[in-house]
């Protein structure tokens, strides 16, 4: 866990949140920045390739105004480190992140 969000925050998906055959829990990740009274600038570092064969487009930056809040939907291609991390810091340290696994249907239809 980072001291400070400058120091990064390491989002990590636990492994009992995966299911054999199926996509990654990272392709259902969003992540929602929630900035104070002074907004920030997050980076969302860029992947090791493999396994982000889009690592190449490098970091990308969230601009938050003061007291805003951004929902990222990042690219697992593009940010994933070997690890299986991604990797976001800021340079304020009043900047909150969350990080939610959104479900995904099970294909079986439903009312």
């Amino acid at each position: 866990m980072a001291t400070t969000p400058a120091d990064g925050w390491v989002i990590a998906v636990p492994a009992a949140q995966g299911i054999a055959g199926q996509k990654s829990p990272m392709d259902s990740l969003i992540l929602m920045f929630e900035a104070d009274a002074s907004g920030d600038t997050v980076t969302i570092a860029a992947g090791t390739n493999p396994p982000a064969h889009q690592a190449g487009k490098g970091a990308d930056t969230i601009v938050l105004a003061a007291s805003d809040i951004r929902i990222y939907k990042p690219e697992v291609a593009r940010h994933v480190k070997s690890d299986g991390t991604i990797v976001a810091t800021c340079t304020d340290a009043g900047t909150r992140c969350y990080a939610f696994i959104l479900p995904r249907s099970t294909g079986r239809g439903g009312a």
